[in-house]
C-alpha cells in the first residue's frame, strides 16, 4: 500500500506532497510535486496519485509515450484552461497525427533525445504535406517544432521530465520569401471588376486598410465609427470560417485604423445592402452584426474569398496573388508614398516596427536610394547658388576687401 505526505515548503510559502511510487520488491522511489498553493490541492492530488499507485495504473513519467501525452494531457489541460482555442488544438492534433507521431512513432519521455528533435526536423523538411502533396513550407516546419518545444516546456513545468531535450537543437528558419504585390493599375482593374459583387468590401477593405483577412470577415458594424472615420479591430473569424475570436492575432492587433471619406463611402452603402437584406430575409436572417456576411447575415467562408479571387485574377490575366498580399500591397503602397514605418506598423497591428522594416526591407531600400538621389539634387542647387549670393553680398558692401566666406 502506497503512502504519502503534504508539506509546506516555507521558502516559498506553496505545499508538495511526497509519495512513494515504487512497486512491491524494487527498490524505494519517490515522486515529488510541488507548486500548490493551497494545502487542499496538494491533498487531492495526492489523493489521485496514490489511487493509481495502489490500482497499479501509475505509470512513470520516463515510460509515457511522448505524443499520448501532446494529445492526452497537454492539449486536454491547455483547452479547459482556456489558454489553447479550439481550431489551435485542431490544428496541433492534426500536426501530431500527420507529422509528429509518424517519426517520434512510440518514443517515450525517457527515450526522447535532442537527436530525436533534431531528427524530426530534418524529417519535417523534406516531407510532403497530406493536403497538397507539395513540401511543407519553412513556417509549417518551424510551427511543429515550436509545437514539440511548448509541450516538452509544459513537461518540465510540471516535473515529468528534468530537462527539455530540444534545448540544444536551433530553431528552424524560415527562408525569407519574396513579396508578389500589385501595382496601382492593377489594384483598380481588379477592384473595378467586383465593384458590384456582394464581397468586394472585403478586397476593398484589405487594399485600403491593411487588415488582415479574419480581422476583416470578423468586423462588426459596432466598431465602425462613421463620424471619426475610424474601423476599430477587436475580434476575427477564426480560419475555418465557424466562430468569432475576440481580441487579433496579437495585442497590438486590437487597434484603431483611420480610414478615408472613400472607405466611409464603401461601408456605408455595404450597411444600406445588409440592412436591406435583413428585412427581406426575415426571420430566416442571422444577425451576427457583420460587415462582411451572406445574404442571411451569417459569416463569410475564408476559402469563399481564395476561390473568387483566383478565378478573377485568371479572367483578368493578373499576376497571381494570395488575398493576404493585398495586406503587403497595402503596406507598400503607405511606404511608397513616404509614411512613416512606425505609422504603418500601427495600421497593420504588428507587435513591433521591427517585423515592419523586416518584412519591407527591399521596398525600404529603394525609398534609401531615392532619398540620397534627393539630397544629393539638394546639395548641388545650394553650392550653384553660393557664388552668386557672395557677389550679390560684395556689391552690396561697395568694399574693395574680400568677405570672408
Amino acid at each position: 500500500m502506497a503512502i504519502g505526505s503534504v508539506k509546506l515548503d516555507k521558502k516559498t510559502g506553496t505545499y508538495y506532497f511526497v509519495v512513494d511510487v515504487g512497486k512491491k520488491g524494487e527498490p524505494r522511489k519517490q515522486k515529488k510535486e510541488r507548486g500548490f498553493k493551497k494545502k487542499k490541492d496538494a491533498q487531492d492530488a495526492l489523493t489521485d496519485l496514490l489511487n493509481q499507485v495502489n490500482k497499479d495504473e501509475y505509470i512513470e513519467p520516463s515510460k509515457i509515450k511522448f505524443t499520448d501525452y501532446m494529445l492526452d494531457v497537454w492539449i486536454v489541460e491547455k483547452v479547459q484552461n482556456k489558454h489553447m482555442t479550439r481550431l489551435t488544438a485542431d490544428s496541433y492534433i492534426s500536426y501530431i497525427h500527420n507529422h509528429i507521431e509518424p517519426f517520434l512513432k512510440n518514443k517515450t519521455f525517457g527515450e526522447l533525445t535532442s537527436k530525436d528533435i533534431k531528427g524530426l526536423v530534418n524529417y519535417l523538411k523534406t516531407k510532403k504535406s497530406p493536403q497538397n502533396n507539395k513540401p511543407l513550407s519553412d513556417s509549417t516546419v518551424q510551427r511543429i517544432y515550436n509545437v514539440v518545444v511548448t509541450a516538452l516546456n509544459y513537461a518540465v513545468k510540471n516535473e515529468l521530465i528534468k530537462n527539455n531535450p530540444a534545448e540544444k537543437v536551433d530553431r528552424p528558419k524560415i527562408a525569407k520569401r519574396k513579396l508578389t504585390i500589385w501595382n496601382i493599375e492593377q489594384i483598380q482593374k481588379f477592384l473595378s471588376s467586383f465593384e458590384y459583387n456582394r464581397h468586394y468590401v472585403a478586397f476593398f477593405l484589405a487594399i485600403h486598410t491593411g487588415m488582415r483577412q479574419g480581422e476583416i470577415l470578423g468586423l462588426p458594424w459596432s466598431n465602425v465609427d462613421y463620424q471619426n472615420k475610424i474601423i476599430m479591430v477587436t475580434q476575427t473569424l477564426e480560419h475555418d470560417g465557424k466562430g468569432i475570436k475576440q481580441g487579433a492575432k496579437t495585442s497590438s492587433g486590437v487597434r484603431p485604423i483611420a480610414v478615408s471619406d472613400e472607405v466611409i463611402e464603401v461601408l456605408q452603402k455595404q450597411h444600406e445592402r445588409v440592412l436591406m437584406e435583413k428585412e427581406l430575409a426575415g426571420e430566416m436572417y442571422i444577425d451576427n452584426d457583420l460587415v462582411c456576411c451572406t445574404n442571411i447575415g451569417k459569416p463569410v467562408f475564408p476559402d469563399t474569398l481564395t476561390k473568387m479571387m483566383r478565378r478573377k485574377i485568371k479572367e483578368l490575366e493578373l499576376p497571381h496573388i494570395r488575398f493576404h498580399d493585398l495586406r503587403h500591397t497595402s503596406a507598400s503602397l503607405m511606404l511608397s508614398i513616404g509614411v512613416h514605418p512606425k505609422v504603418v506598423s500601427e495600421r497593420l497591428g504588428h507587435s513591433s516596427v521591427v517585423i515592419t522594416l523586416d518584412t519591407y526591407s527591399h521596398l525600404l531600400m529603394n525609398m534609401q536610394s531615392d532619398a540620397t538621389q534627393g539630397l544629393s539634387s539638394l546639395l548641388s542647387k545650394k553650392e550653384e547658388s553660393e557664388p552668386v549670393e557672395i557677389e550679390q553680398e560684395l556689391r552690396d558692401q561697395k568694399c574693395d576687401q574680400p568677405v570672408e566666406v
